[in-house]
């Protein structure tokens, strides 16, 4: 149970970050940009340590919680929300140190793992899950259907990895930095951050015992979290939900 308390805090933190970010295509982009190319130069994705998971993840957690207890608060009521905030972090901080503990080479083994997995598969799915016929593209399609060249481009800047705590059911989540531009008028469309949680449906141990198995569960995460990118690109509101996806026995990647 101690391990959930820290999720608010990564939420609010990430909530921080990419309050400002507004993915989604104005109505006439969507018109204009029909096809896509999406160009990813980075090679492997960067891991980011955990930094609960240290022998200073109780003190971590413990800032991280104060830093979540002061946002989005009157100073007035964050003289409570913020010791409270700091107290719920330090345990949940300092049971991550002690789990990590007992795997000290998950760092080391999740890198290798992420680097057998086919990390294209991100931007292969962007590019066919946009490219995808839809119905404010008709015309444009028929108009340029002998154009080879495409509307837009998506670049992938930067993906990174990270592990949640080792306790219960393995977590990670994916960030990616990317933008899109109309490749037209050489207008920059968007410029934004998304960043999916997961949960698999085995335990730290269990995915750790079964590389095949989890690199292609990673694989489809990073499928699924480009389909996100693209559901966030197309929208017609900005789309408000977390991106949170879950496993299950069958290795299918939904939503929860």
């Amino acid at each position: 149970m101690r391990r959930k308390v820290i999720l608010p805090t990564a939420a609010v933190l990430v909530g921080l970050l990419t309050a400002c970010a507004t993915p989604l295509l104005t109505p006439d982009d969507r018109k204009q940009v029909c096809q896509v190319v999406v160009e990813d130069k980075l090679g492997l994705p960067v891991f980011a340590p955990n930094v609960l998971s240290s022998p200073v993840g109780g003190l971590t957690g413990a800032g991280l919680g104060a830093l979540a207890g002061l946002a989005y608060v009157p100073i007035i009521v964050a003289i409570f929300t913020v010791p409270i905030g700091a107290a719920i972090g330090a345990a949940g901080g300092s049971a991550c140190a002690v789990a990590s503990l007992a795997h000290p080479t998950a760092d080391a083994d999740f890198v290798s793992v992420l680097r057998a997995a086919d990390v294209g598969v991100l931007a292969r799915t962007v590019e066919a899950e946009f490219n995808a016929p839809r119905d404010e593209c008709g015309q444009a399609r028929a108009d340029r259907a002998s154009a080879a060249d495409p509307d837009g481009v998506i670049e992938i800047e930067k993906v990174r990895v990270g592990m949640g705590c080792m306790l219960g059911q393995m977590e990670y989540w994916i960030a990616v930095d990317w933008h899109t531009t109309n490749l037209r008028s050489k207008k920059e469309l968007n410029s934004t951050l998304t960043r999916c949680a997961f949960t698999s449906i085995r335990n730290v141990d269990d995915w750790f015992a079964d590389r095949d198995r989890a690199q292609q569960e990673i694989e489809r995460v990073l499928a699924a979290t480009g389909r996100h990118m693209v559901l966030q690109l197309l929208a017609e509101d900005v789309v408000r939900v977390e991106c949170r996806l879950q496993s299950n026995e069958a290795g299918e990647i939904k939503a929860r």
